[in-house]
């Protein structure tokens, strides 16, 4: 499999899609355990073949991940324990032919503009209890902000 992950789900590539709450949720908290998990994550996302980029606003993170299925899913089983974060919404799980954020480790988008995160999380419980399909187009919108907005933490 190419680096950039060409061959795409054929190959086992997949990318998974997040909203959580933070539990400590000023700006300042937020950017601060934001460091964290980059510190953590990068080493660990680059021998397990995983990229991707961690953004905040709203009192939320929102992280895209992708790489090998079943190192996907150990990771995002580690974020569902990580007790900085409450409210983890998953919003999807989906085989892909190419990697968003191909070269990142961990990139960091920084703050979404007001509403996206936030939006995502409440669409998502709303959806859930109505018991109506995915919010996949949430994942798109916050996928497509953060690549727009890539950058190394500062």
């Amino acid at each position: 499999m190419a680096p950039d992950g060409g061959g795409g789900g054929r190959c086992g590539l997949f990318a998974l899609s997040y909203v959580s709450r933070a539990v400590e949720n000023d700006a300042e908290s937020l950017h601060r355990v934001a460091r964290d998990v980059a510190t953590n994550a990068t080493w660990r996302n680059a021998v397990a073949s995983i990229t991707g980029a961690l953004c905040l606003g709203d009192g939320c993170f929102a992280q895209v991940l992708e790489g090998p299925g079943a190192a996907v899913l150990d990771t995002f089983d580690r974020i569902l324990a990580d007790p900085r974060h409450r409210d983890v919404r998953l919003l999807e799980f989906v085989p892909i032919a190419c990697r968003r954020f191909a070269g990142w480790s961990m990139a960091f988008s920084g703050e979404l503009a007001p509403g996206i995160l936030a939006g995502a999380a409440v669409e998502h419980r709303l959806m859930e209890r109505l018991g109506r399909g995915s919010i996949a187009h949430q994942a798109q919108v916050i996928s497509a902000a953060m690549e727009a907005n890539l950058r190394p933490f500062p």
